[in-house]
């Protein structure tokens, strides 16, 4: 599974990249300090407008051995034509006039008094990337959770890809084995924008409250056009249905077990991208408390993005706190 970095870009790559980008790029990375999606995730601008358009392989042409003077039967591959869309991620941030006025770097004291609104932009995307549902609300795009929903025995559907842990109620939660790159999982930025990120200083404004008041505030509009597409859904794979009330007791699920199936699902398939393990702290937590009584050189502590972290067989075991104690059960 290839190195980070080496046949993709990220998002704060290609602004850095850009020579309109350097703010764009300072709030992405002040947004990656919390978000792992954003840190691991390659950037794939649409191909169609705001729009990307992805031809899936859902079948194989047929092969036959052929006698002398022989004929070989026609076959054609079959495929399936998928539209991800890309939403609007906006925020607005406006601060006193007078305190922007008094700092010393008016630009950058703006810019920090805007982290909580970046942050609750961050937020969203990361729970979107996971959970986001059309149906659900149609300004944003469908996540993983909504792709790899339902679980199936064919192997040319992507529910094949969806790892039963046992549980049952709605106490449930998921760990993700996703493969970033072009050929696997991307988000995606719409057609000529600026990596889907977007800053607007509007300036001085007036702000009137309900009894007539008035006062001067400076207002900062972000923006983040993003999307996701899943162009080989067999390289990412949903261990579903980990119950949270289990994993204390003699019923827990075995997660290392359930690591071994997800990464012989994949393992095939994602050779070209670069696949990282998400999961909540506090599936986390107990995955520990399981690997102490345990020797296994499956686990090591290694290096990533200049931390010290947990890998399954090289693979890096991200923490993403938006991934949900209280999945419903899938079926």
């Amino acid at each position: 599974m290839a190195t980070l970095g080496a046949n993709y870009l990220t998002l704060a790559d290609r602004l850095k990249r850009t020579e309109n980008g350097k703010i764009a790029a300072e709030i992405i990375e002040m947004m990656s300090e919390t978000n792992e999606v954003l840190q691991d995730a390659n950037a794939l601008q649409c191909n169609d407008g705001t729009n990307h358009i992805t031809t899936i392989r859902t079948g194989l042409p047929s092969a036959v051995f052929r006698n002398l003077y022989g004929f070989v039967p026609t076959s054609k591959s079959a495929t399936e034509q998928v539209k991800d869309v890309t939403g609007m991620l906006e925020t607005y941030s406006i601060v006193d006039v007078d305190l922007v006025d008094k700092s010393e770097n008016p630009k950058l004291f703006r810019l920090s008094e805007s982290s909580a609104f970046i942050e609750a932009m961050n937020q969203k995307l990361q729970e979107t990337v996971f959970y986001g549902s059309i149906k659900e609300n149609a300004a944003a795009f469908d996540g993983l959770a909504v792709r790899y929903s339902k679980k199936s025995t064919d192997t040319k559907k992507i529910g094949s890809n969806i790892i039963d842990a046992g549980g049952k109620g709605t106490d449930n939660t998921s760990v993700w084995f996703v493969t970033w790159g072009d050929l696997h999982t991307s988000l995606l930025y719409p057609q000529g924008s600026l990596a889907g990120v977007q800053h607007k200083d509007d300036g001085i404004l007036t702000e009137t409250s309900s009894t007539g008041g008035k006062r001067k505030v400076y207002q900062d509009h972000y923006k983040m056009d993003v999307g996701l597409s899943v162009r080989d859904w067999r390289s990412t794979c949903r261990i579903a249905n980990i119950s949270i009330a289990n994993l204390a007791g003699s019923d827990a699920a075995d997660i290392e077990e359930l690591l071994n199936k997800a990464y012989y699902k994949i393992r095939r398939y994602a050779k070209t991208g670069n696949t990282c393990i998400y999961c909540n702290s506090t599936v986390l937590m107990y995955f520990e408390a399981q690997l102490k009584a345990k020797t296994n050189v499956n686990f090591t502590i290694k290096e990533y993005l200049n931390e010290n972290i947990l890998h399954y067989k090289n693979i890096p075991i991200r923490e993403c706190e938006l991934i949900s104690c209280n999945e419903a059960l899938v079926s």
